[in-house]
């Protein structure tokens, strides 16, 4: 990064990965961070469904695939804007109103027909083959109008014959041309891998059939297209919100032992958060000159010392929080956070900012981090109710009901507090059940693993690190996370610091 790069960015990188794109252009590869676990679980041919929380890094992670270094001459075919086509999606699967069962793999045929022509386009100056095969056309532009200029055409072509859509679409399918042009993509493949990279939409409505089947449908369709092709070369990888993952599982997927494999949890662990953090400050501050001595040559891969070297020199091992208590200042940064990389960012970037002010910066002082946390953490928590809106409408005032609690309670409490929210429910939705779900999802309330009264450390576990729903029954010690506190106005009498962080060997080294 050059020093007028450094100048338009913050000093640890943008909220969203597409502002740092624009910003970097060609310089956004040499700030992606390569030491990170999921980079290389993503590359593995077994792997076509990444899924993550908003925040989590999933655009990021497609992003590499246009520059890893695994995979020798990738073509890398970044599907953007998955809007556009969604909308036209829920067109064509109107045509279909049969059961699940039936219209689900007809959508998913639909599906594998435009992965096929969106490679198609991408090479089509690399064999006349795979030029013939773009039989809706080959223009330029973003990939997502080409897919709605190509969805138009066939309903088009569909509503003019008056045929069964799924007929004409077999029909199109047996061309010559298209057996052609995937025999010439496949022939390519040999010398080249190529990715398709689906980032699908940020917010679901869950009770809306036509899409959550359309999702089904594309989860079925990319488990059956790298089930045939990814051995081969061609792969595809599909980014799904977690937060209607569990919904599509339960409800709407049809096998998901068949469909749902293999699949990646985009769970951050504490190395890889520091890591991040650490390396876009080094990049900024070595951009400004104002990198210290000790943080000039880092071993990215130690943990150790990278937080002995970048994180230290300037947030300090240790202060004391906003109750006196003393606490390191990795974990107590971190535990104000879902361990979602843009989160963190945004926490030490207002951090940064405070310390301008203070004109400290790059050296941040306990005070500094200790307010500018209680000033972030609102924004953290409102961002998860938005990106559960769609899901639970009203969500933001439905968590109002836990307001004034403490930090922590037992599990009944719960059933005194969520009649109160059962007029801001859809009609007929409302339950106890169904409130405790709802917080457990969002990582409002968690359940206590162990509570130590002697050094006032609570360790609980949250519904986001885990791969399946965390129940919350009225025996249990719930807690609230604490990036809600401000937002609910919790109760923090009690002495405790509530350490939000799963049973898991990694979290050791916090050390906390």
């Amino acid at each position: 990064m050059d020093q007028e790069s450094a100048k338009q960015i913050s000093p640890f990188g943008e909220a969203d990965c597409e502002s740092e794109v624009k910003l970097l252009k060609q310089e956004y590869s040499e700030y992606f961070l390569y030491e990170t676990r999921f980079n290389n679980l993503a590359l593995d041919p077994n792997v076509f469904l990444i899924v993550g929380r908003r925040g989590s890094g999933k655009t990021a992670l497609s992003q590499f695939f246009s520059f890893q270094k695994q995979l020798r001459n990738t073509v890398a075919i970044d599907v953007d804007e998955p809007v556009a086509f969604e909308q036209i999606l829920e067109k064509v699967s109107k045509l279909m109103m049969q059961s699940r069962e039936v219209a689900i793999p007809k959508i998913a045929k639909i599906w594998d027909f435009l992965i096929w022509l969106i490679i198609f386009r991408e090479l089509k100056d690399q064999d006349m083959r795979i030029r013939a095969a773009c039989i809706f056309g080959d223009e330029n532009g973003k990939v997502s109008n080409f897919i709605r200029h190509t969805l138009s055409a066939l309903v088009n072509h569909f509503l003019e014959t008056e045929g069964d859509l799924l007929s004409e679409l077999e029909s199109i399918l047996s061309d010559e041309r298209i057996a052609a042009g995937k025999a010439a993509v496949l022939e390519l493949a040999r010398k080249k891998h190529i990715i398709v990279a689906i980032d699908t939409l940020e917010n679901y409505a869950i009770n809306d059939d036509i899409m959550m089947r359309t999702m089904a449908a594309l989860i079925q369709c990319g488990s059956e297209f790298n089930r045939d092709h990814a051995r081969n070369g061609v792969h595809l990888k599909i980014f799904l919100m977690a937060e209607i993952f569990p919904y599509l599982k339960e409800e709407v997927i049809l096998n998901t032992l068949k469909f749902v494999r293999h699949e990646i949890y985009l769970h951050w662990r504490p190395r890889d958060l520091m890591r991040l953090i650490s390396w876009r400050f080094h990049h900024h501050l070595h951009a400004l000159g104002q990198l210290s001595k000790e943080s000039a040559n880092i071993k990215w891969d130690d943990y150790n010392e990278v937080r002995e070297k970048m994180w230290n020199p300037y947030f300090g091992n240790s202060l004391q929080n906003d109750r006196g208590m003393s606490e390191l200042s990795f974990p107590y940064v971190l535990r104000h956070t879902q361990m979602r990389p843009r989160q963190l960012i945004v926490l030490c970037n207002t951090i940064a900012d405070r310390a301008f002010r203070e004109k400290t910066f790059p050296i941040f002082q306990p005070k500094t981090i200790v307010k500018a946390v209680a000033e972030g953490q609102y924004a953290l928590a409102e961002e998860v109710l938005n990106s559960y809106s769609s899901v639970y409408p009203k969500v933001g005032r439905i968590v109002e009901a836990l307001s004034g609690l403490p930090m922590i309670f037992k599990g009944n409490e719960l059933d005194k507090r969520a009649p109160l929210t059962a007029s801001e429910w859809p009609s007929g939705e409302y339950s106890p059940l169904a409130f405790r779900q709802l917080i457990a999802e969002l990582g409002i309330v968690g359940r206590t693993r162990r509570i130590d009264q002697k050094s006032g450390f609570v360790e609980a576990d949250f519904e986001y690190s885990l791969k399946a729903r965390l129940p919350l029954m009225v025996t249990d010690y719930c807690v609230i996370h604490p990036m809600f506190y401000q937002r609910l106005n919790i109760n923090q009498s009690q002495n405790l610091r509530v350490y939000p962080f799963p049973e898991h060997d990694e979290f050791k080294e916090l050390a906390y």
